[in-house]
């Protein structure tokens, strides 16, 4: 039962640097304007965004972008994080 709880506490914590990743790679095009991505680092990025894009549009449904000037900033990956966080917990308790 122990290893099925470290199995799971894993997953989430990967998708949870992939998260992280995915925040950086958001931030590229805005400090470097004429970056392409090319061969494996092009289908790095699409990988991230394949794997974290489905749940973060969910929950930009339920809380959507909030816009401070020319920046939209998305609760809805904010609320991702949170939900994957409260999910470790759960684990924890169940598992451990």
């Amino acid at each position: 039962m122990a290893l099925a709880g470290i199995i799971v506490l894993y997953a989430i914590q990967f998708y949870m640097v992939l998260l992280v990743v995915r925040m950086i790679i958001s931030w590229v095009p805005l400090l470097a304007r004429g970056f392409q991505p090319h061969g494996v680092l092009a289908v790095i990025f699409e990988l991230v965004y394949t794997v974290t894009d489905p749940p973060v549009r969910f929950f930009d449904r339920i809380l959507p972008p909030v816009r401070l000037g020319g920046v939209a900033l998305s609760l809805g990956f904010m609320l991702l994080f949170v939900v994957l966080i409260a999910l470790q917990r759960v684990t924890v308790l169940v598992f451990f």
